[in-house]
């Protein structure tokens, strides 16, 4: 008997896997050529002014952006500190975790196309509900000092490769093999018409899906497959919609940065559009949207030569990934001796913080080489005439702290 649940559990989550490898890789390859095509410093400079037009924009550069909710943090530091108006920046950190090309791409392959496009377009409209709610609440002096000029060397495509299939899966590999091993769980532990009998239904289910959301970390992408498996044991899809916008949208760490950098008032706004909005949209799509279960189970069961070789390609990243994350080689300790600057960086939480830092350190002048630790902080400089003072600014500018190495 125990034998039988195993095999059906690996056959719920390898069918899973197979069914989401497809879009998650073509997902990895789009972000690669978005993370080359659209620059910071672009979206910076298109988002000081207050006003409707600066907060719609940063919800548009949000929307298709690979950051989760931890993620979004350090680049939303960065625009409001280079001069994007508070509206603006919280219409950018609602829009932006909860989605991205990748997480709609398998939202499209396991959901369906109406949830794929519901998705993003919900994502917009939160992002400028609360911005606008923002510019007519707080009101703040526009400034133009703050505006982002620094060069950095252009991108190539040789740096989209290496963001789409190094970077971008040591966020989300982890996370998304822990969504997927729960995903299994959920479908295999709970039965069918589960929520129904219980009378989690409606209104009720929904509440109760933003209250257990809006804490919790998972990023776009893994939410997916929870999503899938809570809609495949009868959970209503307005609830699971809930679901997919709030437990991205946020969580306690990103709260805490938030209060930090724009003050408790842009919380309240932040928590509440989301918490609002989120259960609106789910009783939108109770009402409108569908799910065909036995579409879903037919289309998860189908694995045809593309599933498996973009499944083995998959497997190899989010491996490859994995490992080089948990078992990685430090040298630091045997070259910190010749570092001329040394100290360590608070607050790092992913890759695209540790390069929100790289960035911060290449505008500073003489600098030769650098190395940056994800997991401790450790960042070891080394060049001529280098300013230690300025580049601690550089870094606490794009909202991080640092400190003395012990």
């Amino acid at each position: 008997m125990n034998i039988e649940i195993l095999i059906k559990y690996w056959n719920g989550i390898s069918s899973l896997f197979l069914e989401m490898a497809p879009y998650l890789m073509l997902g990895f390859l789009i972000s690669g050529l978005l993370y080359i095509v659209i620059s910071k410093e672009t979206i910076a400079n298109n988002l000081g002014k207050p006003g409707a037009l600066s907060v719609i924009k940063a919800a548009i550069f949000g929307v298709p952006m690979p950051l989760c909710s931890c993620g979004v943090i350090p680049v939303a530091a960065s625009l409001y500190k280079r001069g994007a108006s508070k509206g603006a920046t919280l219409s950018f950190l609602i829009s932006t975790p909860q989605t991205g090309v990748d997480s709609i791409l398998i939202t499209y392959g396991m959901l369906g196309p109406i949830f794929a496009m519901a998705r993003p377009v919900i994502a917009l409209i939160t992002g400028v509900i609360g911005g606008l709610f923002t510019e007519q609440i707080i009101s703040e002096d526009y400034t133009t000092s703050n505006k982002a000029n620094h060069k950095h060397p252009k991108k190539t495509l040789k740096d989209a490769i290496k963001y789409a299939f190094i970077s971008l899966p040591q966020d989300i590999a982890w996370p998304l093999i822990k969504g997927i091993l729960m995903a299994g769980l959920i479908t295999l532990l709970i039965p069918d018409n589960f929520f129904q009998d219980y009378g989690i239904t409606g209104w009720s289910a929904m509440i109760l899906m933003a209250v257990l959301s809006i804490p919790m970390y998972i990023c776009a992408t893994a939410s997916v497959p929870i999503a899938a498996g809570l809609i495949s044991s009868g959970i209503e899809p307005g609830a699971a919609f809930v679901f997919l916008m709030a437990g991205p949208a946020t969580n306690i760490a990103t709260i805490s940065v938030i209060i930090n950098t724009l003050g408790k008032k842009i919380v309240y706004i932040y928590l509440s559009t989301i918490f609002t909005c989120s259960i609106i949209f789910g009783a939108l799509i109770n009402k409108f949207i569908i799910i065909n279960l036995n579409s879903m189970h037919h289309q998860m069961n189908h694995n045809n030569w593309l599933n498996i070789l973009s499944g083995l390609l998959l497997l190899a990243v989010c491996l490859y990934s994995i490992l080089n994350k948990f078992f990685i080689n430090d040298v630091i300790e045997e070259i910190d001796n010749k570092a001329d600057v040394a100290f360590i960086v608070k607050g790092m939480t992913c890759n695209h913080c540790k390069e929100t830092v790289t960035e911060a350190i290449n505008t500073c002048d003489g600098i030769q080489d650098f190395t940056i630790n994800l997991e401790s902080g450790q960042t070891f400089i080394y060049g001529n005439n280098l300013n230690k003072q300025h580049i601690i600014t550089s870094i606490n500018n794009v909202g991080y702290s640092i400190g003395e190495i012990a």
